[in-house]
């Protein structure tokens, strides 16, 4: 059998990961041996607040049904008004907020 370079490149590649799976096995015995971990994360109150607020509004409803039942209820009755001047207040302060 002959033995090109192409063989010895695949034997440098196996020898190099195996030496590597060795350094990584000695690491994690020495760490349970030893109980002592190299890394360690602390997060502020402050990260713990926000996280905290997320859940919470993640567990809100998207809609709010007694609002819609209101409006619902005023449009029926006929006494929900618009006033076209808010309207058109509203369309141009998002125009400008698109703008700018």
């Amino acid at each position: 059998m002959r033995i090109n370079s192409n063989m010895m490149s695949g034997m440098d590649t196996l020898e190099q990961t195996s030496r590597t799976r060795n350094v990584e096995k000695t690491s994690a015995e020495q760490q349970q041996a030893t109980g002592v971990e190299s890394d360690n994360v602390t997060l502020s109150k402050k990260s713990k607040d926000v996280s905290e607020m997320t859940l919470t509004l993640k567990s809100m409803p998207d809609v709010r049904d007694d609002k819609i039942a209101d409006l619902k209820e005023r449009i029926a009755n006929g006494t929900y008004n618009i006033s076209a001047k808010d309207v058109a207040a509203k369309i141009v302060n998002t125009a400008l907020e698109d703008i700018f």
